[in-house]
């Protein structure tokens, strides 16, 4: 598993030196802040890097977003629903277009770490702003 995610790095590294946004396709949303693509013939899970959405499953992390934020685990999976559908808005709207991928890294279960852009769009922060996720500052042990 560490060679495949050093070669990942070395690919990407090298990827971002030539140009700084990838062109991606999007294989499946997995909830608001995580996605499968693309990338010629490898595909990997890429976790939005900057933003933390809801759980859109009953799990500890559930818990302790619902515990942390005053709500229900309910009210939690909901949010976490409400934020895929809008992330999943956001692809049907630009599915056309042009989908890159601005890499930042790689975290501790092998997910690629970025940006992603719908046509230029930065999609982490629309939704942030407007898919009912929040900033976040990204912690190796989360």
């Amino acid at each position: 598993m560490r060679k495949i995610i050093t070669i990942l790095m070395i690919l990407f590294f090298n990827i971002t030196i030539a140009q700084a946004q990838t062109e991606i396709k999007v294989i499946k949303i997995y909830d608001g802040d995580t996605i499968e693509a693309k990338l010629k013939k490898n595909e990997f899970k890429i976790r939005l890097i900057g933003i933390d959405c809801f759980e859109t499953t009953d799990n500890y992390r559930a818990y302790r977003q619902a515990y942390y934020n005053n709500l229900t685990v309910e009210e939690v999976i909901n949010r976490g629903i409400n934020s895929k559908n809008y992330l999943l808005s956001l692809y049907k709207k630009y599915e056309n277009k042009k989908i890159t991928f601005e890499f930042k890294g790689i975290d501790t279960y092998g997910r690629t770490l970025g940006i992603l852009y719908f046509n230029n769009v930065n999609v982490n922060k629309e939704l942030v702003k407007n898919g009912g996720c929040f900033t976040y500052e990204y912690n190796e042990k989360h």
